[in-house]
This record gives structure tokens, sequence and C-alpha cells, in this order.
């Protein structure tokens, strides 16, 4: 049978709770199980969400996710560019039709990406970029006489 809370675990698990200690640090060094440190915080009115750190947490992933979106949207718009450079320079039809492909589909990947950003408010928009690749690859204000 378990021993009796005492006023003392009790005073032990708010003052390490005010220090800003888990559960499981406060039962380790009360040396009580972590069911009775969350027993005696309820009845306390205390909490372990872990707030602060959870928030921090996914703030860092935030700005990481848009640190790498930010990359992905630099990297396809620098390989649509080069794709549009080997157009010019291709032997055969066929090779200036695969190097146009790849440049729209690296294209629409960078307005995908760079759409995200501008929805969540991260990253920078680089429209104008995109707007000149696109003229370069489908004509001004998104295709020719031919529709394409």
């Amino acid at each position: 049978m378990a021993e009796p809370i005492t006023d003392r675990d009790r005073e032990q698990v708010r003052r390490l709770h005010a220090e800003g200690k888990s559960r499981n640090a406060i039962a380790r060094a009360i040396g009580r199980s972590a069911a009775t440190v969350s027993k005696i915080a309820g009845q306390e009115g205390l909490t372990f969400s872990g707030g602060a750190r959870v928030a921090a947490a996914t703030e860092a992933r935030r700005a990481d996710a848009a640190a790498r979106r930010e990359l992905l949207a630099d990297e396809s718009l620098d390989g649509a560019l080069r794709q549009v450079e080997r157009v010019g320079g291709s032997d055969s039809a066929r090779d200036a039709r695969d190097h146009a492909t790849a440049a729209r589909a690296l294209t629409e990947v960078h307005a995908r990406v760079s759409e995200l950003a501008r929805q969540t408010g991260t990253g920078s928009t680089g429209g104008s970029m995109l707007d000149r690749l696109a003229d370069a690859l489908i004509g001004p204000a998104g295709g020719d006489r031919e529709g394409v």
C-alpha cells in the first residue's frame, strides 16, 4: 500500500513546480511516483502542460519548415532557369521540348511553394522572377495565340 501524502510532499511539489521542474523530475526529487505527483498537482491546481517548451519547439519547427520551403523555392527556380538556358542550345526539337517541360515543372514547384509561403506569411514571394520565367516559357499573360 502506498504511503499517505504528507504536507511536506505537497510543499515540495509546489516549490519544485514553481521552479519549472517536470512531473517526472519532481517525482524523482521527492521519491514518489509520477502518479502521486500528478495527484498532488491536481489537488493544488498545478499543471504540467509544458506550454512554453511546446510552443518554442513548435515555433522552431515552423521556422525550419519555412527555411526549407525557401530553399526549395530558390532551387526550383534556379533549376528552371538552367532548363530554359538549355532550350536554346538543344540539338533537337525533342531535347528543346524536354528542357521546356522540365522548366515548366520546376516553375510550378516554385509557384506552389511560394504560394504556401505567402499563405503562411513566411519566406519571400519571388513573384517577379517567377513572372519573368513564365514569360520566357509561355509568353506574357499566360500563353500565345495558339493557347499554349
